[in-house]
């Protein structure tokens, strides 16, 4: 394909990008709990610290890269937890990104002992750009490469405020919630007149631990843990199911992302994206380090390269403070 061709075709790419609007998507996703759902901002002992980073797709040219960094404290006295995410990701050549700044707050009601239900709200504040320098539109070339577009007015960039909610039942061997994103539906279209809402995203997450040694639970080396998540925008969906095994402060598993022989978009054209491996580690102080890649099974097949992802995540002190409670939610991966 000739490269003036291949830059008209990249336009259209992005404008369809913004117009439905779907969110980044981790492989890990119970490494950003807050990301994940807002009622799980604290469900900690007490402080924690998480960091991602997400490549996909490095073979088409330069992918898309997800960064995330979030801080979140649980107050006993409160019975609630609070905290703070600031997330960018870029995709593509043409500087298609957003940053979003978020604060999450959760509060959680106690049934008894053992079981709760949290629920979380949160309010970000987002800034969508994109770099139409390089680009080059229909009307140029049949302009004579004219050195502008009479396309409407393009704007560099566009911010708005987002809104999200959620809720979470948890027990010592058993989660399952659900979030809703982008209540508001806010505007992103990066046309001055143009119209693109940025649709609902939901959530279903779930989960169970148990013990795969033949010892108690709460004495056991070698736990294994089975989750799924499913999450629908808009007309597309898919479904994270897999699980993985913990001994000893070592992790390893393995999971599917699609839904086999449901919901084809166009014919020909199955539900599957990738399966994910996965390897982590938690050290004897609370660090916890993991490393996945998602080997692509979809009909772009591996000459996409994948995705690679990183994870880490610190939480202190190991025995919180004024800790009422035993069992406390804690997904890792």
């Amino acid at each position: 394909m000739p490269p003036s061709r291949s830059r008209l075709l990249l336009p259209a790419l992005m404008l369809a990008a913004c117009a439905f609007g779907q969110d980044p998507q981790l492989s890990q996703f119970y490494a950003a709990p807050m990301y994940l759902n807002p009622a799980l901002t604290g469900n900690t002992n007490q402080d924690r610290l998480a960091l991602n980073y997400r490549l996909q797709w490095p073979a088409i040219g330069p992918g898309y890269k997800t960064y995330a960094v979030a801080y979140d404290h649980r107050s006993t006295d409160l019975n609630s937890g609070f905290g703070g995410m600031v997330m960018h990701d870029r995709a593509g050549t043409q500087g298609l990104s957003f940053t979003q700044m978020a604060f999450n707050y959760s509060y959680e009601a106690r049934l008894n002992r053992r079981q709760a239900i949290r629920g979380g709200l949160r309010a970000a504040y987002t800034l969508r750009t994109m770099d139409w320098g390089n680009m080059l539109f229909a009307d140029q070339v049949i302009r004579e490469n004219a050195q502008t577009s009479v396309e409407p007015l393009l704007l560099q960039s566009i911010s708005y405020f987002d809104f999200s909610a959620g809720v979470l039942y948890y027990s010592e061997q058993l989660w399952g919630g659900i979030s809703v994103n982008h209540l508001n539906q806010p505007q992103q279209s990066l046309f001055l007149e143009g119209d693109a809402r940025l649709p609902m995203r939901t959530s279903v997450h779930a989960g169970y631990r148990f013990p795969v040694d033949g010892q108690p639970f709460r004495s056991s080396k070698t736990l294994m843990t089975l989750a799924a998540h499913y999450k629908a925008q808009e007309k597309w969906d898919q479904l994270d199911l897999g699980g993985y095994v913990d001994h000893n402060g070592v992790s390893f598993g393995l999971w599917y992302r699609g839904i086999p022989g449901l919901k084809a978009y166009e014919p020909g054209q199955p539900n599957d994206e990738a399966a994910v491996l996965l390897l982590g580690y938690e050290t004897p102080y609370q660090l916890q380090v993991a490393y996945s890649y998602d080997v692509t099974i979809s009909k772009l097949t591996m000459k996409s390269g994948g995705a690679h992802e990183i994870s880490v995540i610190y939480e202190w002190p190991k025995h919180g403070k004024n800790r009422k409670y035993r069992s406390i939610p804690c997904p890792k991966f």
